[in-house]
C-alpha cells in the first residue's frame, strides 16, 4: 500500500461520494457545495463520515465534519494533520 492511499485528496472525495450516493464524479468539483448534491441528507453524510473514518483507519473531526460545507472542505478534513498545518502557512 503506498502513503498516497493514506492523503485523500478532492479527487478521492469525489469518488467516495459518487460511490456512495450514485452520482458522477465529474458532476462534482471541489467548490460543490455538499447541499446541493442530489441525495445529501443527514443519512448520507453519516455514510459519507464512516466510509471516510473507515478508509482512512482514523475517526475524523465530528464538528468539523458537520460544519464542512464544499467538497473541498471534506478533502481537507481527510487530510493528515500535517497536511493541513502545512496547508494553513
Amino acid at each position: 500500500m503506498s502513503a498516497d492511499h493514506l492523503i485523500p485528496d478532492v479527487a478521492a472525495i469525489t469518488d467516495a461520494l459518487a460511490d456512495l450516493l450514485d452520482l458522477e464524479p465529474d458532476d462534482l468539483t471541489p467548490g460543490t457545495e455538499l447541499a446541493a448534491i442530489d441525495g445529501w441528507d443527514s443519512v448520507n453524510a453519516l455514510r459519507v463520515l464512516l466510509y471516510l473514518e473507515r478508509d482512512l483507519g482514523r475517526r475524523l473531526d465530528y464538528e468539523r465534519f458537520t460544519a464542512a460545507t464544499t467538497v473541498a472542505d471534506l478533502a481537507a478534513l481527510a487530510a493528515p494533520v500535517a497536511t493541513r498545518e502545512r496547508q494553513a502557512r
